[in-house]
Formats: C-alpha cells, sequence, structure tokens
C-alpha cells in the first residue's frame, strides 16, 4: 500500500526533528521508536470532511513563521504541515465548552494519523495542538504514552508540578495517564503529538 506523498514527507520530516532531539535509551526515545517503526507499514487513507475554520486557525500562519525561525529541520516540519493543513479535519477538546468560551474559541486539535486522520490506524495517532495566545489547556490525560515536538514558545505541566518551557524544538514526555496541561503566552503554541495507542490495546 502506498502513502500520500504529503503525508510521506510531513512523517520524514518529524522522525528527522525528533530522532535529532531525543537520548537513545530514554523512555521518550523508545516510544517514539516504536510508533515511527509502525509508521513504515503505511495504514488505510482517511477521509476529509468539509468543515468551517475554527476561531484559532487565524493565528495558524503565526504559529508556522514561528516553526521556521528555528533550526532547519523545524522548519521542514513546518512546511511539510502547511502542504497537509489544507486538507486536515480541525476540532475543538470534547466538552470544551464547559471550560468556558474563552478555552472553546481559543484552541483547534487535528488528528493527521489516526482513527479520523488522513492515514486511517488504531495503532497510533499523530496531531498538532494550535492554541491562540494567552490560552490555558485544560488538565487532562489518556491510557497511551505521548511526546510532543514543540514548535513555539509555550509551558507544560504535569500533574501539579511547575510550569516549564521546552522553547522551540523541545520535547515534552508525558506517561500513560499522567495529568498534564500546557498554555500559550505572547505567541501562538504550537505542537505536534504522538500517541502509542498499541500499548493500551496490547493491555487488553
Amino acid at each position: 500500500m502506498s502513502r500520500d506523498q504529503d503525508l510521506h514527507r510531513f512523517i520524514d520530516a518529524l522522525d528527522k526533528a525528533i530522532f535529532q532531539r531525543l537520548t537513545p535509551g530514554s523512555a521518550e526515545h523508545d516510544l517514539a521508536r516504536k510508533i515511527f517503526d509502525a509508521l513504515k507499514i503505511p495504514g488505510e487513507p482517511g477521509q476529509q470532511v468539509d468543515q468551517e475554520p475554527l476561531p484559532a486557525h487565524q493565528y495558524l500562519h503565526k504559529a508556522l513563521e514561528t516553526a521556521r525561525s528555528g533550526p532547519a529541520d523545524l522548519a521542514a516540519v513546518a512546511d511539510a504541515f502547511e502542504a497537509l493543513a489544507p486538507r486536515l479535519n480541525w476540532y475543538r477538546r470534547k466538552g470544551s465548552e464547559s471550560a468556558g468560551p474563552v478555552f472553546a474559541e481559543g484552541h483547534a486539535n487535528t488528528i493527521i494519523i489516526g482513527t479520523e486522520g488522513l492515514e486511517r490506524r488504531s495503532d497510533l495517532q499523530i496531531g498538532v495542538s494550535l492554541l491562540a495566545p494567552h490560552i490555558q489547556y485544560v488538565d487532562h490525560h489518556h491510557p497511551p504514552p505521548e511526546v510532543y515536538l514543540v514548535l513555539s514558545p509555550g509551558a507544560w505541566r504535569q500533574e501539579q508540578g511547575p510550569w516549564h518551557e521546552p522553547g522551540l524544538g523541545g520535547i515534552v514526555y508525558n506517561t500513560p495517564d499522567i495529568v498534564h496541561a500546557m498554555k500559550s503566552g505572547d505567541h501562538p503554541l504550537f505542537a505536534v503529538w504522538c500517541l502509542d495507542w498499541a500499548c493500551c490495546i496490547e493491555r487488553r
């Protein structure tokens, strides 16, 4: 089975950028290696759904400009993502209205690869989160472990720990079910996340 050329370009750029920043033998390295090894076998093509842009979309261009201001490998991820962006299905976090209209209108997520992505598969997810300036994402958790490639300024927190700023090109690793959140400052927050759902299937 062949893979869409733009999607292949994005996966290749993301692979190079992430592994440039991971320490071999670390938990986050092992997680990323499992995910990208699985991606060597393409999944089924997904479907695009026509939808109206979310309010947070107005910050995507600026977020991509920020990513391109970093090292060349991050710029390559931004360029590859921009080619995919018009085909992606963006959504608000389920139940986000309960956190108030500022959060509901100030964030947008999309799944690039996963059950609702451009490539359908249940063993992993790769997606993106975009936050408008001065937005805090709600505390949340999920069964699979997760690794982020951060493409903007912004801060992350785990459980009740202190906020920390990974910086442009930083890596954030979340263990299974750990409560975590992120927030933007004066600039939009833009990050790619990779989740290993296969580990959850294996535990069933």
